[in-house]
């Protein structure tokens, strides 16, 4: 059946609830060109998808290509974008869809010898590729997926550090300063024994702020410290209590600033004017990049590792390592062809990391949450599904804190997305349930909030109003206005009318908000206890954003010492094993600190990669002296 040539302008579904613009150039019998406005998309998570599936359905001249791996929803939005150009022009789209591609050539299997061997291309992995070639050596990446990014490109963008000489250019907030008092009057015997030194050095500090009279943002590494141990200090359903591994924990808050340094120093730019605070954070100490979320971090370093020369194998699978006499010595991984690559390394560093988009396998550890419904969604990517921690069990590796899975509060009721609604710093957040009521203090960390949420029936909505929606982190007002037109974010020029929209009694929702605000000018909250505040809810339009918990974060994996070392159950290092990030246990314990995640993985990743270059060096030292 002929088409009509010309150009078609169509809009295709995208990632989370975004539509692009695309127009679709066709022939009589052919698909000329395909351009996508992909600047709606969540940057990082489908740009594949706009690189490959146009070159591959005009070169092809087919609509029948797979999807890529972990962007379905984009892939299928750009198909059928082109099937509708197809009917716009009096074509048959499912005859296209039907039409076979040519036949790929037979794949060949590979083999590679290099110093080391990275799995997984998230932030953590690209991180160490990045440090391990400053080292001067010579890196293979094996990603599974057809892009790099992992989590970190869904990552929220803060990173926490404390810089306190930066942090004092900010005033401190209301209620600020009590919760310092309230934290430094802990009583010692609340706090385990490896942590008390530190917490006594933190009290003073404290009490010299404070009798300062100082007004500026008070923070240290010593309190990062501190609400890193007890903001993971938990108990599970069977009463076994965790906490983070003091050693990682003060190897993490003492090198984070490095690691923002050293990603400066690379080329990501920070914004200096602005200090933030994710959700569950806990302090105001995230380092916000300037550019959207975590492609900030991933486009940089991955730029950097292609243009001096790792060898990044995307859409190949690490399947098994490669162990002789008990050291690990490189890994066998395959292609999307069926093809074998193996790997001979000096070293391998395991970032692939957790699992919370595999659901059998949280439900399977869980210790912490009543239970975990089939259906529940995940800010993951699809790739995160525990393949690292699987080779690190391979090699005799031990688990640590396995059964804690954080639940992300504020997600998409649908898709677990993070960035659809306004999502602004927990200081100006207003949590009202079903009914239109405050049920919890949003200041507080992710699990508390996740339970709180879980107990008013999953289902809630975060309420702004046009100042508060000023501070939503990379919100456009396209973005905004496009999904009040799909119906993901409510909008009104009044309280009782959002109500309505979403089902509250008006009554009630006005109420809460009025209690809200009078909150907000006494810098107290009776009912919750609240203990940060920022704006009032006062000035129209005013906003609901529809969210429920979704798995994040899995806090458990593999045992690793502050060297990244993976050690097994004896506590002995595994040789030639590293494993950082998400795919490492023991600085989160039972639950992660907003921004927390970024530090980890950026301060491991480096941490791994000087500590295989340390050791594959010694043993060619040790091996050139026995000669």
């Amino acid at each position: 059946m002929n088409m009509k040539p010309g150009k078609y302008e169509v809009k295709a579904k995208g990632h989370g609830s975004s539509f692009m613009p695309m127009q679709v150039t066709l022939g009589e019998d052919k698909i000329e060109d395909i351009n996508i406005d992909s600047s709606g998309e969540t940057r990082g998570v489908a740009d594949e998808v706009f690189k490959r599936l146009p070159k591959e359905i005009v070169d092809n001249q087919t609509l029948n290509v797979d999807s890529v791996s972990g962007a379905t929803i984009s892939s299928h939005g750009v198909i059928d974008g082109v099937a509708q150009a197809i009917e716009m022009a009096g074509g048959d789209s499912d005859e296209w869809k039907r039409r076979q591609k040519p036949a790929s050539q037979k794949a060949q299997d590979q083999e590679i010898t290099t110093d080391v061997a990275i799995v997984g291309a998230g932030g953590a992995g690209l991180a160490a590729a990045v440090r391990s070639i400053q080292q001067g050596e010579d890196v293979v990446i094996l990603e599974k997926y057809p892009q790099i990014g992992g989590n970190t490109s869904r990552a929220g963008g803060p990173m926490n550090a404390a810089e306190a000489d930066w942090q004092k250019k900010f005033k401190s907030l209301a209620g600020e300063k009590e919760t310092l008092e309230e934290l430094a009057a802990t009583p010692i015997e609340e706090i385990d024994p490896e942590y008390q030194e530190d917490f006594k050095k933190l009290q003073k500090q404290i009490q010299d702020y404070v009798d300062s009279g100082a007004s500026y943002l008070f923070d240290s590494t010593l309190l990062h410290e501190i609400q890193t141990y007890l903001g993971g200090k938990r108990t599970d359903l069977n009463g076994k209590e965790i906490h983070g591994k003091y050693a990682l924990v003060h190897e993490l808050v003492t090198n984070a600033l490095d690691s923002v340094k050293w990603l400066a120093d690379l080329g990501v730019k920070f914004d200096n004017e602005e200090v933030t605070e994710p959700v569950g954070g806990l302090w105001r100490r995230g380092h916000k990049p300037v550019e959207p979320m975590g492609y900030a971090y991933i486009h940089v370093l991955g730029d950097w590792v292609k243009e001096h020369g790792a060898h990044l194998l995307t859409e190949t699978a690490a399947k098994d390592l490669i162990i002789e006499d008990g050291a690990v010595k490189g890994v066998v991984a395959q292609r999307k062809d069926g093809s074998k690559v193996t790997v001979h390394a000096k070293a391998v560093i395991l970032t692939a990391g957790g699992f919370g988009a595999n659901t059998k396998m949280v439900q399977k550890y869980n210790t912490y949450w009543e239970s975990i419904d089939d259906d529940i969604a995940t800010t993951n990517s699809p790739a995160i599904t525990g393949d690292g921690i699987k080779l690190g069990l391979e090699a005799g590796a031990d688990l640590f804190g396995m059964g804690f899975i954080q639940l992300m509060p504020v997600s998409d009721p649908k898709t677990g997305e993070l960035f659809t609604g306004l999502q602004t710093p927990p200081a100006n957040f207003i949590m009202v349930n079903q009914k239109g009521k405050r049920f919890v203090n949003e200041f507080a960390e992710r699990d508390t909030l996740a339970k709180a949420a879980i107990a008013n029936g999953g289902l809630f909505y975060l309420i702004a109003d046009d100042k508060i929606k000023e501070t939503a982190y990379n919100t456009t007002q396209e973005s905004i206005d496009a999904q009040v037109e799909a119906g993901t974010l409510f909008r009104a020029d009044t309280l009782e009318d959002l109500a309505k929209q979403v089902g509250m009694d008006p009554e009630t929702l006005v109420e809460t908000i009025k209690t809200y605000n009078e909150d907000v000018d006494r810098g107290q909250d009776p009912e919750f206890h609240k203990n940060v505040f920022g704006l009032k809810c006062e000035v129209a339009p005013f906003y609901a954003t529809p969210r429920k918990p979704a798995i994040h974060h899995t806090m458990g994996g593999l045992v690793i010492d502050t060297k990244a070392r993976v050690l097994n159950k004896e506590g002995q290092a595994i040789k030639g094993l590293y494993s950082a990030g998400e795919n490492a246990g023991g600085i989160h314990a039972g639950n992660r600190l907003g921004g927390n995640s970024l530090a980890d993985i950026f301060t491991f990743g480096r941490i791994a990669a000087d500590t295989a270059f340390e050791e594959n060096n010694s043993d060619a030292n040790s091996g050139a002296s026995m000669h």
